[in-house]
C-alpha cells in the first residue's frame, strides 16, 4: 500500500465524514472499495492523529465530536468553535 493511497483514502473518509454521509460502516466500505475491518484500520489512524470519532445511529453516519478536518490526510487540525 502506498502511503499516497493512505493519505488519499484517509481525506476521502474525512470529506464523508464532514459532509455526514458516510452511511453505515458496510456502505462506507463499500463506497471506497474496502473490507469493513480495513475501514475500522483507516478509523483507527484517524483517531491515533487525533479526530474523535464517533458513530451517530440516529442519524447512520459517523461523525466527529470535535470540530476539525485533516489536512493532506496526514494532520488533524482542530478548530475552535
Amino acid at each position: 500500500m502506498a502511503i499516497n493511497e493512505i493519505y488519499r483514502t484517509i481525506n476521502w473518509i474525512d470529506q464523508e465524514i464532514r459532509n455526514k454521509q458516510t452511511g453505515t460502516p458496510i456502505q462506507l466500505a463499500g463506497k471506497l472499495s474496502l473490507s469493513v475491518r480495513m475501514l475500522y484500520f483507516y478509523l483507527d489512524m484517524m483517531r491515533a492523529l487525533g479526530a474523535q470519532i464517533t458513530y451517530s445511529k440516529s442519524n447512520t453516519t459517523f461523525e466527529y465530536a470535535n470540530i476539525g478536518h485533516f489536512k493532506n490526510g496526514v494532520r488533524w487540525i482542530s478548530e475552535k468553535e
